[in-house]
Parts: C-alpha cells; sequence; structure tokens
C-alpha cells in the first residue's frame, strides 16, 4: 500500500511528530524532577520545596518549548502570510527576550539570599515565587525595586509569592 503526501502534509507531519516529542520530553523531565525530589524528601527537609521549584521551572521551559515551535511551524510554513510570518517572529522575539530576563531576575534575586526562585514573565504581569514563607517589607521592597530596575514593570504590575510550606 503507498501513501503519497502532499508537501504541506509532510511538513505538518513533521512538525507534529516534533511537537509530539517536545511534550515526550517535558513530561519525562518532570517525571525525573518529582522522583528525584521523593527521592532526596528522606535526607532533606526542604525536598517538597526544591521538587516545587524544579517542577516549576520544568512547566515553564516546556510552555516557553511548545510556544516557540508552534511559531516556527508558522513561520517555516509555505502557505503563512506574510503578515503571519512577522507576527510570529516579534512573538518568537518577545518570548526568547523574556526567557532571558526572567533567568537574569532569578539570578540577581538569588543573590539577594533567596534559594529558590522562579520569575514568570506575563503580558501584563510578572509572578515571582520566592522560597520563604512571609517576606519582610524590606525584601519585598527590594526584589520589586530589582524587577523595575531591569523591566519596563511597575509595582502594581508585580505579583510575589512567597511559597514556603
Amino acid at each position: 500500500m503507498n501513501i503519497k503526501l502532499t508537501e504541506n502534509k509532510k511538513k505538518i507531519l513533521v512538525l507534529s511528530c516534533m511537537v509530539v516529542l517536545l511534550v515526550v520530553a517535558g513530561t519525562l523531565s518532570i517525571v525525573l524532577n518529582l522522583n528525584a525530589g521523593k527521592a532526596n524528601e528522606g535526607s532533606n527537609m526542604d525536598g517538597t520545596q526544591s521538587t516545587f521549584f524544579s517542577e516549576l521551572q520544568s512547566n515553564k521551559e516546556l510552555r516557553k518549548n511548545e510556544q516557540i515551535a508552534l511559531l516556527d511551524a508558522i513561520i517555516n510554513n509555505d502557505n503563512s502570510t506574510k503578515e503571519a510570518i512577522a507576527n510570529a517572529e516579534k512573538e518568537k522575539l518577545a518570548i526568547v527576550t523574556n526567557i532571558k530576563t526572567e533567568m537574569a531576575l532569578e539570578s540577581m534575586i538569588k543573590a539577594k539570599g533567596f534559594d529558590n526562585v522562579a520569575v514568570m514573565i506575563g503580558n501584563e504581569k510578572i509572578n515571582v515565587f520566592v522560597d520563604k514563607a512571609e517576606l519582610l517589607d524590606e525584601e519585598n521592597a527590594a526584589i520589586c525595586a530589582l524587577i523595575m530596575e531591569q523591566t519596563n514593570f511597575t509595582i502594581a504590575d508585580i505579583i510575589i509569592n512567597p511559597t514556603k510550606m
């Protein structure tokens, strides 16, 4: 039985396979992180917290990779309009820029004495997760000042989430 596929169908099939592989890789990463966290629970009182941050980072990375793969599919599709390609390229650049900014902010906040930190930039808000039960006013102010220095977000756009259990 011979199945003939058009060029576009071949591209769609390849891109679909890539997205499926990306999802499988992300799922495996999350499962391995959870298993690693469970293995460390007996020896580390903060195993649950470390697992929370590992899972949060894995989910964030997976989500961004999925978005980039979908945008790449639009960019590389011969049937995409010039406008659609331009919009996809612009959105991809914004995602890459956000990834760099998130990583830089996480490093700077860690340098302020927080062990685990995750920063997630959205369209209108920025969420910061820190490994502490409660933040002092000075700590909140320092994190907000750092974010406002490095980004265009205002104090009203910054959401700081203490996550210590």
